[in-house]
């Protein structure tokens, strides 16, 4: 072990010859001393840095005032019993009437050595210079013939009529100290040899380590200046979701790559402390830009359009949820065109265990890059080589009949569905055939299959969607519409909505953009609904409105096609027309207005 390198300051000269005496005895310190009383000690100490020593070793009040102005450890040489017993039988061997002024340290010892031996003397105790200075000038007119000081106190007597003895350390002292000095540095090497020996070890890891304060402060990093401050500030940000969840990772874009931020609360001393594995993914940029996009629960919980979450009826997310944990086999989520699938899926995802990790989106349909396939399928970096992540993946029926087994026999052969949470989607209509590749899919991988409720089957919860589009289109177009008339809201709510969500915004976005009240009407709303289903389905028109209205001339003005379409179901009811009313989803009173428009 290599010699500590020890910077003497020595009040009196003949401490300064006893601490170069006592250091030429030993080969484990490197000893250099200087004389300089009080500010004199400090000015000499404040000159080096801890690049120059280890530690200085000082005494009495002159060691405090170094430790004001030096960075380097200071330990006091300590005045012991027996300094303190040889100074006293000096002085009762001189005078019969005596004092003793120094501070807690010297004064406690003193007291304790002067009642077991009944020594007659008076003790004061000071704290600092100023105290001393006091205290010389109270007793100034005493009868003491002789004071034992320490070296602030000798220093300050010169000027009064005393005579001073200084209580100096003998050589047992010194080579104590000199001990103590050795025992602190080498516990020190031994633990900057540690702390050098694991950031060598982490500096060579693939990840790189940062730790914060419960605060978010930034206690650690393995590799200096590798990261922006905006790096550093994101993962200080992520700090109170990791102390209340006890972990979170998160996918970042950085430097022009794919930053993987796993976070982790860690117990130290009791501390708490948030650990950050940082690893630099190499992903290829066409990859992030189409086929591949990472997404974290703040992101979605601020998505304005994840109907699932704020309005579907809760029997429903319960139940589609249980079913979601029932099992951590793959899972197939099922549902009708325009149902929406992803924004369920992000209500899965936010329902789950995995929450606190990313969800990657993988889109099938954007994979044809031969690059990207092979980044994909056999790349570190690529999120089949995850653990943790909910993989979600789309539109599985573009991919190539190779591609397609390869990728399926990957999820089964490296067990990716027991380290990872996989979701499939398909699009499919109750009645209809189930697609091969689905069935493939369902029994290679032994998955479980969700099935996500059709939008007339929870009509209830339309009034709410339809307010929630509403407040997205005043946004989007500056205007200030406050909703729809009770007698509209029937008729939405009385329509099938073949295509579910994606038609119901489509419907309320033309609605919205049409109208100049504050209130949507009921005419309005089947007006654009005849029209929706002559776009979309011009083969049957009607289908989900009565029968007769299979011939409706649409080119006719809004006013016309409402009332040719009531006066056809009035007929259908046989001129009843509460039974038209309820047909229509609108009121009796609604429908006598409307024919007299």
């Amino acid at each position: 072990m290599k010699k500590i390198k020890i910077l003497g300051i020595a009040p009196y000269e003949s401490l300064r010859v006893l601490m170069l005496q006592a250091g030429q005895k030993r080969n484990d310190i490197e000893l250099t001393v200087f004389t300089g009383d009080l500010e004199a000690g400090a000015e000499i100490a404040s000159k080096f840095t801890p690049n120059d020593y280890d530690y200085i070793v000082s005494r009495g009040g002159t060691a405090q005032l170094i430790r004001k102005v030096s960075s380097i450890p200071v330990v006091e040489i300590v005045i012991s019993l027996y300094d303190l017993l040889r100074c006293m039988q000096l002085a009762q061997s001189s005078s019969n009437h005596y004092a003793l002024i120094g501070f807690p340290n010297i004064t406690k010892n003193t007291s304790f050595l002067s009642t077991l031996l009944h020594y007659n003397m008076d003790i004061f105790t000071i704290h600092n210079q100023a105290e001393a200075e006091n205290t010389l000038k109270q007793i100034n007119e005493s009868d003491y013939d002789v004071i034992l000081s320490d070296s602030i106190s000798n220093s300050l007597s010169k000027a009064y009529r005393f005579r001073s003895i200084l209580i100096t350390s003998g050589v047992e002292s010194i080579e104590s100290t000199f001990d103590q000095v050795v025992l602190y540095g080498t516990m020190y090497q031994e633990t900057l040899h540690q702390s050098k020996l694991y950031r060598c070890l982490l500096e060579t890891h693939p990840f790189d380590v940062y730790a914060f304060s419960a605060e978010g402060e930034l206690l650690y990093h393995s590799r200096n200046d590798l990261y922006s401050g905006a790096m550093k500030k994101l993962m200080a940000g992520l700090v109170p979701s990791v102390l209340k969840d006890g972990h979170k990772k998160v996918y970042r874009k950085y430097s022009g790559v794919l930053a993987s931020i796993s976070g982790s609360l860690k117990e130290i001393d009791g501390e708490n402390i948030v650990q950050f594995y940082v690893n630099l993914r190499k992903v290829p940029l066409s990859l992030l830009k189409n086929g591949l996009h990472y997404l974290d629960k703040e992101e979605l919980l601020n998505d304005p359009e994840n109907f699932y979450m704020k309005v579907v009826p809760q029997p429903f997310i319960e139940k589609l949820t249980r079913e979601f944990h029932s099992s951590h086999a793959p899972v197939f989520v099922l549902g009708e065109h325009g149902m929406d699938k992803q924004h369920f899926i992000e209500m899965l995802y936010l329902q789950s265990g995995e929450q606190n990790n990313p969800l990657a989106l993988l889109d099938c349909s954007r994979l044809s890059n031969e690059k990207n396939w092979n980044f994909l399928m056999q790349d570190m970096n690529s999120p089949l080589s995850d653990t943790g992540t909910t993989i979600y993946i789309r539109n599985i029926n573009f991919l190539a009949e190779p591609q397609f087994s390869e990728l399926i026999y990957t999820i089964k052969d490296t067990g990716l569905s027991k380290r990872n949470r996989i979701i499939f989607e398909l699009t499919h209509t109750e009645g209809e055939e189930y697609p091969e590749r689905y069935l493939f899919i369902k029994n290679t991988l032994s998955c479980i299959t969700i099935e996500i409720p059709p939008l007339r089957e929870i009509r209830q919860a339309l009034p709410h969607m339809a307010g929630l589009i509403i407040g997205i289109c005043n946004v989007e177009s500056g205007k200030e519409i406050a909703g729809f008339d009770p007698e509209a809201l029937r008729v939405l709510q009385n329509y099938d909505w073949p295509f579910n969500f994606t038609q119901l915004k489509r419907v309320i976005s033309r609605l919205a953009a049409m109208t100049g009240e504050p209130y949507i009407k009921a005419k309005d709303v089947l007006s654009v609904l005849f029209n929706e289903q002559k776009e979309v389905q011009p083969s049957k028109p009607s289908e989900h409105f009565p029968d007769a209205v299979s011939g409706l001339d649409l080119h006719k003005t809004l006013d016309q096609i409402n009332r040719e379409i009531i006066e056809i179901v009035i007929r259908e009811e046989g001129g009843n027309q509460s039974a038209a009313a309820r047909r229509l989803g609108i009121s009796r009173t609604t429908l006598w207005r409307l024919l007299k428009e």
